[in-house]
């Protein structure tokens, strides 16, 4: 068994460990608090589904690493401080992707939880425990509840398009402009609120793109091996150079798509035309 669907094994246990607990949770959320303004909401669950979660990792694999959006700090199983080694594990977790759909009795969120080695992810499990759809991905390909998918080889006016952009912090009139283009240039445009499932779905052919910007590791460390085994493209770039990045989970801004005209048709929306141009010459690392 290749080191890959072992990793993917550790990240589907954890995700199905809690999500017993989360679906419960679900029915009566409790108490909300916010992290930066009232558009970041945080509740008790997401700490403690971190909290199971990364104890169940580290019972199987000790010596890895968890990045958490719950957490401040790169956690390690003894508690102390550590600095990865080039073949160390190291885990994105999101215990609740889309928490203000789960604080809202809105049934769109999932756990997200992704391996990485040298920068990049090699086993990811996204899971929606309401509605018992597990999307996985290891070196055998992507699957949702065990059958293989694939993305979505047509244009975007025959598709629809995931987005949570712009956001509250990124709503100017360029922003907006964006957004009515994408409208223009799409079957259909959906904000379903949470970023990790959005990818899942295009890997799932779902949708056909989703692309965002500004944001966090574990938002999308998930999505970018289920999109690229399923047979898409997902390319992180940053806001200042005409030039795609190759560690991909630290990359603010990401378009991922089914295909290469899709993805350059998101970045024309984005005012990325450098970037557009760069990919269709064939310059992107991870295409």
């Amino acid at each position: 068994m290749s080191f890959s669907i072992q990793l993917a094994d550790i990240a589907e246990q954890a995700a199905r460990s809690v999500g017993g607990y989360l679906t419960d949770a679900f029915i009566t959320p409790g108490k909300v608090d916010f992290k930066v303004d009232f558009h970041d909401v945080v509740t008790v669950h997401d700490k403690e589904s971190q909290r199971r979660i990364v104890a169940a990792i580290f019972r199987e694999l000790p010596d890895s690493f968890v990045v958490g959006e719950e957490s401040h700090e790169l956690l390690s199983a003894d508690g102390s401080e550590h600095t990865p080694g080039p073949d160390d594990v190291v885990w994105y977790v999101d215990p609740i992707d889309g928490t203000s759909n789960f604080a809202a009795g809105f049934d769109h969120w999932c756990v997200s939880i992704a391996a990485a080695r040298r920068g990049k992810v090699v086993a990811s499990v996204i899971y929606q425990p309401t509605l018992g759809a597990l999307y996985r991905a290891d070196s055998r390909g992507t699957t949702l509840n065990g059958v293989p998918t694939a993305v979505l080889d047509s244009p975007l006016s025959e598709n629809l398009v995931a987005t949570q952009y712009p956001s509250s912090r990124l709503a100017d009139p360029t922003t907006m402009a964006q957004l009515a283009r994408l409208i223009g240039a799409a079957r259909g445009v959906r904000r379903p609120g949470s970023t990790a499932l959005a990818l899942a779905e295009v890997a799932a052919g779902h949708f056909v793109a989703s692309f965002n910007r500004h944001t966090h590791p574990w938002d999308v460390a998930a999505g970018i091996l289920l999109v690229q085994q399923a047979g898409g493209l997902y390319l992180g770039f940053n806001d200042s150079e005409s030039h795609f990045l190759t560690e991909l989970p630290t990359a603010p801004n990401f378009v991922a798509a089914g295909n290469l005209e899709a993805a350059a048709q998101c970045l024309r929306i984005l005012g990325r035309d450098d970037l557009a141009d760069l990919l269709l010459a064939g310059g992107a690392p991870n295409a």
